[in-house]
C-alpha cells in the first residue's frame, strides 16, 4: 500500500526543498526498503561523526559502537513510524537539542494522539494546565499525575520518553518529557493517578483521541506570548515592558523601531525573553544596541575542521579528529542615541538559541540584570540533511561559549543579579 508523506516541515518553511525530495516523499512506502533504512542511520552517522560539534559533552558515549548497535534495530522496524522512533533514539545520544530527527510530515498525525488534558513540568512534577471542561469534574487543574500506566512519574518519564527526546540540558528535557507524556496510539487509553490541589488521589483512564474531537479547553492562567511577535505596554512608575517573543521574523524589528521613541520615555525598563525559542542572532544584537552605552562582544564559536591529506600525513589534531576553525560573534556597537535605564531581562526554560546569543552579548551591561529559570541552554548553527521517507534531520556544526569561554550550552543560562 501507498501512501502519501507530505514533505518535511522544514522544507516548508524554506529551509530545504528540491522536485526530488518532493516526490520521495510522495512515493513514500509504509515501510521503507532494508537499504533505505540503513542508508538513513548511515547518513545521520556519518554526519554527526564528521561535523556534530559536542562530543566532549557525552565523554562516555561510543558513537560508532552505538551505531553498530542500532543497525538491527532499524532493520527490524516493521512500520515507518517505528524506523524514525528509533533514529529519533539514535539522535538522542548526543543529547544535543540542535542535533534531532524530523518525521515526515504527516507521521505523527496516524500514529500518535492524547487525550484532551495538557501538562507542564514544574520542579519535576506533571502539574495538568489545561483541560477539556467536560473532564474538570474529575481532574481539577493544578492537579500533578503522579504515576502512568502503574509505573511512578520519575521511572515512566526516564524509560519511555526521555531516550527519544534530543535536548542539552536536563530542565529542557524534563519539559518536553512530561509535554509529551500520555501521547500514544490514535484511539488507544491510558491510565493514570493524579493528586488533586487538595491532596486526594484518584486513577483516571482517558482516551486518545484528541485529533478527532472538538473541544472546550479551560486552563491556568499561566504567562504565554499570547502568539504576538513584540509586545509594548506601560506598567507603573514609569516602567516599559517590551516582549520580544521571536528573533526569525524581521518584523520585530519595524515593530520595536516604532516604540522605542515610547520606550526612550521609560524610567525603568523590562524585556521578556522568556518566550523567545531563538531566530536569527542578528535581529537580538540589533535591539540590543538600542540598550547599550558600551561595545558589547557576542559569543565565541568554533567548528570542526577536515583537511583530508592532513589526516592522512599525521598530522596530530587532524588524525585524532580535533582540528577546529575558529571565530567570534561580531561587535556590538552602542547606538548613538541609546537608551539606558535600570533593565530587568525576563528569561526562562524556552528562552533558547538566538535569544541566548542575546544575553551573551548583554552579559557585561551592568544596568542589566536577569530574573526567572534557566535558559534551554542549546545553540549552534546546524546542518541540515534530507532522509529516505520525507523526513530530515539536523546536526549542530558549531560550538558557541561565552567571550571567555565559559559553556552555556548543555547547561542553561542563570539569572544574574546586579544592584540597579
Amino acid at each position: 500500500m501507498m501512501r502519501k508523506v507530505l514533505l518535511p516541515m522544514l522544507i516548508a518553511l524554506g529551509i530545504a526543498s528540491t522536485s526530488v525530495c518532493a516526490k520521495e516523499a510522495l512515493d513514500t512506502p509504509e515501510n521503507l526498503s532494508d537499504e533505505d533504512k540503513l542508508y538513513g542511520l548511515s547518513l545521520f552517522w556519518k554526519e554527526a561523526s564528521y561535523n556534530f560539534a559536542y562530543f566532549d559533552q557525552v565523554p562516555e558515549l561510543d558513537f560508532d559502537n552505538a551505531y553498530r548497535e542500532f543497525i538491527p534495530k532499524v532493520l527490524a522496524t516493521e512500520n515507518n513510524y517505528e524506523y524514525y522512533r528509533e533514529l529519533m533514539k539514535f539522535s538522542a545520544l548526543l543529547h544535543d537539542g540542535h542535533t534531532n530527527i524530523y518525521l515526515p510530515k504527516g507521521l505523527s498525525d496516524r500514529y500518535v494522539d492524547w487525550p484532551a488534558i495538557k501538562a507542564t513540568e514544574a520542579n519535576h512534577q506533571a502539574v495538568i494546565t489545561e483541560i477539556d471542561k467536560r473532564l474538570l469534574t474529575d481532574i481539577p487543574l493544578g492537579s500533578t499525575i503522579i504515576s502512568v500506566e502503574g509505573v511512578d512519574l520519575d521511572t515512566y518519564l526516564k524509560t519511555n520518553l526521555m531516550p527519544y527526546l534530543s535536548s542539552s540540558t536536563e530542565q529542557a528535557l524534563w519539559s518536553h518529557s512530561v509535554r509529551d507524556m500520555l501521547k500514544g496510539s490514535p484511539g488507544s487509553q491510558v491510565n493514570f493517578a493524579i493528586q488533586s490541589p487538595l491532596g486526594e488521589q484518584k486513577a483516571i483512564t482517558l482516551k486518545r483521541n484528541s485529533r478527532h474531537i472538538k473541544t472546550e479547553t479551560v486552563a491556568l492562567n499561566l504567562p504565554a506570548s499570547n502568539g504576538q511577535l513584540f509586545e509594548f505596554r506601560w506598567l507603573d512608575n514609569q516602567v516599559a515592558y517590551v516582549a520580544l517573543n521571536s528573533f526569525s521574523d524581521r518584523q520585530i524589528l519595524h515593530d520595536f523601531k516604532l516604540a522605542y521613541e515610547d520606550i526612550k520615555q521609560s524610567e525603568g525598563l523590562i524585556i521578556d525573553l522568556r518566550f523567545n525559542g531563538g531566530g536569527n542572532s542578528g535581529i537580538g544584537a540589533e535591539i540590543l544596541s538600542y540598550f547599550t552605552n558600551q561595545d558589547l562582544y557576542g559569543s565565541t564559536w568554533k567548528s570542526r575542521k577536515h583537511i583530508a591529506a592532513y589526516k592522512a600525513w599525521g598530522y596530530k589534531e587532524y588524525a585524532q579528529d580535533n582540528a577546529w576553525e575558529s571565530g567570534s560573534m561580531s561587535l556590538l556597537k552602542a547606538k548613538s542615541d541609546s537608551h539606558i535605564v535600570p533593565t530587568v531581562v525576563l528569561i526562562g526554560r524556552h528562552t533558547a538559541s538566538a535569544a541566548e546569543d542575546f544575553l551573551i552579548y548583554a552579559d557585561n551591561l551592568q544596568h542589566f540584570t536577569t530574573i526567572g529559570e534557566r535558559t534551554y541552554g542549546s545553540t549552534g548553527q546546524p546542518i541540515f540533511v534530507d532522509l529516505p521517507g520525507g523526513g530530515s534531520f539536523r546536526v549542530c556544526t558549531k560550538r558557541d561559549t561565552y567571550p571567555d569561554g565559559r559553556d552555556f550550552v548543555g547547561f542553561g543560562i542563570s539569572c544574574v543579579f546586579r544592584r540597579l
